[in-house]
C-alpha cells in the first residue's frame, strides 16, 4: 500500500521511537513489514528531509535518531564528542577534512552543524569523512587550528 508522504514520514518516526533502526534498510524493510511500499531512494530522501541521522544513543549503540531543532551551544560537549570521533584533519583552502572512526561522520557533522560555529558555512559527511566548508581560507585555518586543539 502507498502511503502519503506525511503519512508515510509519521510512521518513520513511530518506528523509530519503538525500534533500533541503524540502516536505511533496515527502516525499509520496517515499513514493507507494516505493507508500505518504498523504494530505498524515497527512504533516503525522507531521512534527509527529516532531518534523521545515525548516531550512538545513550546505550552506545548507533541508531536513526531525529536531531533536535535546539542546537548544542555547550561547546565543551562538542569538543569532547570531536576528540572521541576525530581521526585526522586536512586543511584545503577553504575546506577541511575531518576523518573520523567508522561510522561517526554523519554524527560528528550533525554536533558540529548545531554549535553554530562561525567560520563554518556548511558540512557534508559520510560514514567516515566530513567536508566543512568555511568562509574563507583564514576561518578555514582558524577552525583547523580549532579542531586540532580538540583532537588533543
Amino acid at each position: 500500500m502507498a502511503l502519503k508522504k506525511q503519512e508515510r514520514q509519521a510512521l518513520i518516526l513511530d518506528i523509530l521511537a519503538r525500534e533500533v533502526v541503524d540502516s536505511q534498510e533496515g527502516l525499509m524493510h520496517h515499513l514493507q513489514n507494516a505493507g508500505i511500499d518504498v523504494t530505498q531512494a524515497t527512504v533516503s530522501r525522507d531521512i534527509k528531509e527529516m532531518r534523521i541521522v545515525r548516531r550512538a544513543d545513550a546505550t552506545g549503540r548507533p541508531r536513526y535518531q531525529v536531531m533536535s531543532d535546539a542546537p548544542i551551544v555547550d561547546t565543551a560537549h562538542v569538543q569532547e564528542v570531536f576528540a572521541e570521533t576525530a581521526v585526522s584533519i586536512t586543511r584545503v583552502e577553504f575546506m577541511t577534512i575531518v576523518k573520523t572512526t567508522q561510522g561517526n561522520g554523519n554524527r560528528l557533522a550533525a554536533i558540529i552543524d548545531d554549535a553554530n560555529i562561525p567560520e563554518v558555512v556548511a558540512t557534508l559527511a559520510g560514514h567516515n569523512t566530513i567536508y566543512v566548508t568555511s568562509p574563507s581560507v583564514t576561518a578555514a585555518e582558524k577552525l583547523a587550528a580549532d579542531f586540532d586543539n580538540w583532537m588533543q
